[in-house]
């Protein structure tokens, strides 16, 4: 996916934020705006380092490959 401009938000967008905080609780919503319906998915662009040493291992102990 190409990169995207990054929106920094700040006090006074509370309701953006409030939304996107509620996304990220849900793991994610459907949101209906007129007749359209939109699936709103809320990823971390950084990885933890428990889950980069799960990724750099090739995935969980005692798998095969």
């Amino acid at each position: 996916m190409p990169s995207k401009e990054i929106f920094v938000l700040g006090e006074g967008d509370k309701e953006i934020i409030d939304f996107l905080e509620k996304a990220r609780a849900a793991n994610g919503l459907r949101v209906q705006l007129g007749n359209d319906v939109f699936s709103v998915m809320i990823s971390s662009e950084t990885v933890s380092d428990k889950g980069r040493a799960f990724l750099t291992k090739g995935g969980p102990i005692g798998s095969k490959s």
